[in-house]
């Protein structure tokens, strides 16, 4: 009789996810899950953005740093080629 009741069951493998049973919260509104996953989501989203103007900014400054490099590495040689020149 087993082997009838194997023979009968469905091949298609289930989730634990569908089969766990969905409570819902006893208090507060019945979508009270959803308003706080968004409510955790557009925290992430802030912190996100903040991070990204943070980011932004640092990068400007990086650029301007490389830039004043690029200018003092461009006099330093050109000190030097005129140094050279001169000598010769």
């Amino acid at each position: 009789m087993a082997r009838r009741r194997a023979t009968n069951a469905s091949g298609k493998s289930v989730s634990a996810s569908a089969r766990a049973p969905r409570v819902k919260p006893k208090n507060g509104p019945p979508g009270g899950a959803l308003t706080d996953r968004l409510a955790a989501v557009e925290r992430e989203r802030d912190a996100l953005k903040d991070e990204l103007e943070r980011s932004k900014s640092r990068l400007r400054l990086l650029e301007e740093t490389q830039s004043q490099v690029r200018d003092r590495i461009a006099w330093a040689l050109d000190s030097l080629h005129s140094i050279l020149q001169g000598k010769g």
